[in-house]
């Protein structure tokens, strides 16, 4: 591990100087992480840079071939699939421990073109309980499966899911240090069958929130990342800095988003809303990063001596592409064609174009490895900090964004007990709907019991945390929860339309996920050099 580079342990002209080009070995010594990470200082949650790594170093290497719908109860070094959901989602729940928590596994079929799944895909959603608004939500996801052929799939997407992690890390810790909980419902998806058409996105969205689609705020999609700003191809100094690439729902009609102009215009004008706050967070988290003293990247020169540079100034903010969503092919598309705002956070993706940057990382490829990742951040396949850096700038644009009271807010811990209302699936008239009182739990005493009385609306009452009901008729009703519990009472009420055909979200790119991809012979893949190492320049009380 690097060294830090403490205010008092060298003069700060030695700093300066690195920072204006002056020559330094390979050991340098230089910060991996910041003196903190709980936030107060910048006025959000704060990611730790190290824990996004680590975890993405041990899930890509431990949980390996994760072809979603052939997992039958296999070791993980043969078909990892589950065993990364089952690690996901107890690390999920224990960064979020004290916020009421709660996982669903939710289960559908899937498969490729030609062969059929075995075993039934599903989707992981892990639900903190909202404040003030718990109807209301927003959904961070990502993928976990791989291609037929993966090995790590450490790009596309294991850094989603370590993403994920790392958000729900620094804002478990923020909102235990500030005394607050989220104003907003918070559901983390990893989504299964993304490679095999977005087929567990689909099913979400056509099926699981289907009549909760109006109650999302916000969707963020944590999507093939590492390969991006502050890095630069190959750690070399000569190279410019990668591009990152933060998509956007758009504002009018496009052929991937046809549907947009017809958007109320109260739904177009919160995408306006959302696209203007994403915007924001770009100059708003390059602040943040060198307030929390991270000032400088040493990179290699074409004699293989490091020098450092300078990062997150505001004239490098160009390098951060913030645009419409015009390449689809991952989970947000079928959120944006519903009409929610979303956001895709990630780097390059122009490995199958006609004209690959330099950079193409080979995603859907067996060579989509930690150390290839690490190669294309620094030249050799030891940690990146570079990488690590990239992947921990998509944390904090998320914990920003979710920090804003427009997207999920926070609030003070209230008096009485927490509790929301679990996904509205499929609202159609007489079919028989499951609710469940999700994330219960009382902030003033953990060990409280709860009594969780329904009102559907139409006249009926029931009682329990599960429950069934079917709606008779078609109409709009008011879906009620009252939680009690020693502290106090709690509500949440739902609007629920009851219709004869609810809605059904097309995927244009059902049917030809083959299993196997065609490498691009315009790639060129390089080769590690092991001798090469690149450091973190920090600088207290930036």
């Amino acid at each position: 591990m690097a060294r830090r580079i403490f205010g008092l342990s060298i003069p700060i002209l030695c700093i300066l100087s690195l920072l204006m080009g002056q020559s330094a070995r390979a050991n340098t010594p230089a910060a991996t992480q910041p003196p903190s990470v709980s936030g107060p200082a910048i006025g959000f949650a704060a990611v730790d840079p190290d824990y996004i790594y680590n975890q993405l170093d041990y899930m890509a290497t431990h949980f390996l071939h994760r072809e979603s719908g052939f997992d039958t109860n296999l070791p993980p070094a043969v078909n990892g699939h589950d065993e990364l959901a089952d690690y996901w989602t107890h690390e999920m729940l224990d960064n979020l421990q004290g916020f009421g928590p709660q996982s669903w596994h939710d289960p559908f079929w899937s498969g490729w073109a030609h062969r059929p799944a075995v075993v039934p895909s599903f989707n992981v959603e892990v639900t903190v309980p909202g404040a003030i608004h718990p109807e209301q939500e927003v959904v961070i996801g990502c993928h976990y499966d791989a291609m037929a052929n993966s090995t790590q799939s450490a790009n596309d997407d294991t850094s989603g899911c370590a993403i994920e992690l790392g958000v729900a890390h620094a804002l478990g810790q923020y909102w235990q240090h500030m005394h607050l909980v989220p104003a907003r419902t918070l559901r983390f998806v990893i989504f299964d069958g993304e490679e095999q058409d977005m087929i567990g996105s689909l099913h979400y969205v056509n099926t699981t929130v289907n009549g909760d689609l109006s109650n999302i705020v916000a969707m963020i999609n944590e999507e093939q990342n590492g390969v991006a700003y502050p890095g630069r191809f190959l750690g070399n100094l000569a190279n410019p800095f990668m591009p990152y690439y933060l998509d956007l729902t758009p504002t009018h009609s496009t052929l991937l988003y046809p549907g947009i102009d017809k958007l109320p215009v109260s739904q177009q004008a919160k995408i306006r809303q959302f696209r203007e706050r994403m915007a924001q967070a770009v100059p708003a988290v390059f602040h943040a990063f060198r307030e929390l003293g991270y000032v400088g990247l040493t990179y290699h020169d074409g004699s293989g001596h490091d020098l450092a540079r300078p990062i997150f100034l505001p004239d490098q903010a160009s390098n951060i592409r913030v645009e419409d969503d015009k390449s689809g092919a991952s989970d947000e598309v079928l959120f944006s064609r519903a009409g929610i705002p979303s956001a895709t956070l990630g780097g390059d993706y122009t490995y199958y174009t006609n004209h690959p940057t330099p950079w193409a990382f080979p995603y859907d490829q067996p060579e989509d490895t930690m150390e290839l990742l690490n190669t294309y951040a620094l030249g050799g396949g030891h940690k990146s900090n570079a990488m690590m850096l990239s992947l921990a700038f998509t944390a904090m644009l998320t914990t920003w964004a979710l920090q804003q009271p427009d997207i999920l807010g926070t609030a003070p811990v209230p008096s009485g007990p927490l509790a929301t209302i679990s996904d509205v699936a499929y609202p159609k008239v007489n079919m028989p709907l499951a609710f469940h009182a999700t994330g219960a739990y009382d902030p003033h005493n953990p060990q409280a019991h709860f009594i969780f009385h329904w009102n559907f609306g139409d006249g009926n009452q029931a009682s329990g945390a599960d429950v069934m009901h079917t709606y008779t008729e078609t109409g709009h009703y008011t879906l009620t929860l009252i939680t009690t519990s020693s502290s106090g009472t709690s509500e949440v009420r739902k609007e629920v339309d009851i219709v004869e055909h609810p809605t059904q979200y097309p995927n244009q790119y059902r049917g030809f996920a083959p299993g196997i991809n065609s490498p691009n012979p315009k790639v060129h893949i390089p080769v590690p050099d092991d001798t090469l190492r690149d450091h973190i320049v920090y600088e207290s009380g930036s």
